[in-house]
């Protein structure tokens, strides 16, 4: 839903024609994740990062992403190489049907499995608590810049190889070109 939309609870049961019970739980949920904020007896405001959040959730990305590659670099244990590959497939084939919500669906599962190939759980974690509020700036990103969906690829390539060449500094270089901070 686009940002500023307001949905009560009863509009998205019957919508999916469940009880309100799971759809207060998810509205719960979606708020403490940062996508919903609730008014209670009036409904839910669908939230719209703004210009700060983005460049604070930019920052935070960057962090966890660089780290994440420097200990694999670190660790001569780079992530696999196959599943970035198949993102990779994943990207360039919804690029090529137009498909801007598979595409970002597989541009934020790259990312976090970069960040997954650290081995180290913590900053899984947090990277984790940040994925439903990145996946959504992935999404509203690639929807506004759907012409340049094979550079995205291309970059995300550029990534995978600096990543298996345990080029840390390359990596985080290219990664803040990438994102745009």
């Amino acid at each position: 839903m686009p940002g500023g939309t307001l949905v009560t609870e009863g509009e998205v049961a019957a919508r999916f024609k469940v009880s309100r019970t799971p759809v207060r739980e998810a509205f719960l949920l979606l708020e403490s994740q940062g996508l919903l904020r609730l008014f209670p007896k009036k409904g839910a405001l669908v939230t719209t990062p703004n210009a700060t959040e983005t460049a604070h959730l930019l920052t935070a990305r960057i962090m966890l992403e660089s780290r994440a590659v420097e200990l694999q670099a670190r660790g001569g244990q780079p992530a696999a190489g196959d599943d970035l590959a198949a993102l990779l497939d994943v990207q360039r084939d919804a690029a090529a049907r137009s498909d801007v919500p598979a595409f970002a669906r597989a541009d934020h599962q790259f990312h976090a499995r970069v960040v997954a190939g650290s081995g180290n759980p913590i900053i899984d974690d947090f990277y984790a608590q940040l994925g439903p509020r990145l996946a959504r700036l992935t999404c509203l990103t690639v929807q506004a810049n759907t012409a340049a969906l094979l550079r995205f690829v291309d970059e995300h390539a550029r990534l995978a190889a600096l990543l298996a060449a345990g080029d840390a500094a390359g990596y985080e270089s290219l990664l803040r070109r990438h994102v745009g901070a």
